[in-house]
């Protein structure tokens, strides 16, 4: 069922690009019902070209065009953008935020107005629609914002809720940073495999399409990862002495120390 509302999209990057992209080829909204904006008539013109949407560098007459408000700008624009479109900014719009490190309150406080605010945090592989897009409700929003967000969002991949603003910090160091972990993953994988004499392209597809099996099999059975690893690891067999090494080098506390790291990083900049 399509939305009826108007998007307005401040910020068409590649994750509004993509976001863009991925609602209409799933007929969410009609090209009619979206306007964004960019910093460049130049950059307005490649997007106008692409996605045949109105796309401009006027961000207040943007808004005025929109229900739906996505600030999709980098965290260090967003004060800037708020304050630009503030008078735009009627009771009745929905703003939601994809700016990383930003708070609801933090744009709640800066607008001072009544409005629902959302905080969502997605991910790059929203690009081939395999996206983890994890919302975050400020105190204005009700339950039928939140349908029509999680209806925007599920058009790049999967999207779940947290009440726990807090909490977003590790999401954004799980999900929003976890495809580049797993692009080291597979970047060794598949170094590991040249090494023993695959050719590149081989190994990386190999290395790429088991990283993606396993995900999907936790996905689709439910199983805890620990049971599924188990039922891969035969005794005295070739699994069991790869676990080893992975194990002698500190894979598994190397992966926790990650999040833990990144978590604290974003919390920083979050402050």
């Amino acid at each position: 069922m399509k939305l009826t509302q108007n998007l307005t999209i401040i910020g068409v990057g590649k994750m509004g690009e993509t976001l863009i992209s991925s609602l209409l080829k799933n007929k969410v909204v009609d090209a009619g019902q979206i306007f964004g904006t960019t910093s460049r008539e130049d950059t307005a013109v490649k997007v106008r070209e692409k996605l045949a949407i109105k796309v401009s560098t006027n961000n207040q007459e943007a808004v005025t065009k929109g229900d739906i408000v996505i600030l999709a700008v980098k965290p260090q624009m967003i004060s800037k953008v708020l304050t630009q479109i503030l008078p735009q900014l009627e009771q009745n719009k929905i703003i939601i935020s994809i700016a990383a490190a930003t708070s609801t309150g933090n744009i709640e406080e800066q607008i001072n107005k009544t409005m629902p605010v959302i905080r969502a945090m997605p991910n790059t592989a929203s690009l081939v629609n395999e996206g983890m897009t994890v919302l975050c409700p400020g105190k204005h929003v009700k339950e039928e914002h939140l349908k029509l967000a999680l209806k925007i969002f599920k058009s790049i991949g999967e999207v779940e809720t947290i009440n726990r603003e807090e909490l977003m910090d590790v999401v954004t160091a799980l999900s929003g940073s976890g495809p580049a972990y797993s692009y080291m993953m597979i970047e060794s994988l598949t170094d590991g495999g040249v090494r023993m004499g695959l050719p590149r392209e081989l190994a990386r597809k190999l290395a790429a399409q088991s990283v993606l099996g396993g995900a999907k099999m936790i996905l689709k059975t439910g199983l805890h990862p620990a049971l599924l690893k188990d039922e891969v690891t035969t005794p005295a067999g070739v699994t069991i002495d790869g676990l080893m090494e992975l194990e002698d080098g500190g894979f598994r506390v190397a992966l926790i120390k990650a999040i833990d790291r990144a978590t604290q990083k974003s919390r920083q900049i979050s402050k």
